[in-house]
């Protein structure tokens, strides 16, 4: 399961960068005319998105590389990716982004493409975060043995079966106190 979870962190990975070296080229109207995609206005806005864009690029590259953040760094894109689906369904449908010939295409796909990573990177990061634990805990009570079990039988840690139903720490049922109404009475 890591291994498809640090696959899916790659492709989102690329498709960062490419959005991010997209957006950094906000200022050509001509890119964004042959592509025929809506430009940001004003383009400083869309450079600061390449940039961050990028920047998460480069921390989903690293999240595939070192397995001690992958669960992290998955969650938290999955759940990134889920809400800039949602934002740009909601700019499409009701919105009225001004789209025109391939732009129809490109947003559409791009919306695919992100819900995909989500619903990927956000059940398999708790699969693996769940299937970590669980492998940290064996090995803990491997790593303890038998030393560590004698240790607690002998500091009398380990509790002893109960053999009454009634819980009265060992104690007789006869020697155990009545109530003052029971004494009483007799």
């Amino acid at each position: 399961m890591k291994v498809l979870l640090r696959a899916v962190l790659f492709f989102d990975a690329l498709l960062d960068l490419l959005l991010g070296v997209l957006l950094l080229m906000s200022p050509f109207t001509t890119l964004y005319a042959a592509l025929q995609l809506p430009q940001p206005q004003p383009a400083l806005f869309g450079q600061l998105l390449g940039v961050a864009l990028i920047g998460l690029a480069w921390l989903l590259w690293h999240a595939t590389v070192n397995g001690q953040m992958t669960v992290t760094v998955a969650r938290t894109a999955g759940y990134v990716n889920l809400a800039s689906a949602l934002l740009i369904l909601s700019w499409m449908i009701f919105l009225e982004l001004p789209l025109e010939g391939a732009g129809k295409v490109w947003l559409p796909v791009l919306v695919v493409m992100l819900g995909f990573f989500a619903l990927v990177q956000i059940p398999a990061a708790k699969r693996v975060r769940n299937r970590e634990r669980q492998l940290k805990a064996e090995r803990e009570l491997q790593q303890a043995g038998p030393e560590a079990d004698d240790a607690r039988k002998q500091s009398g840690a380990v509790r002893q079966p109960q053999t009454s139903q009634y819980p009265d720490n060992g104690a007789s049922r006869s020697s155990r106190r009545r109530p003052a109404t029971a004494r009483a009475r007799k």
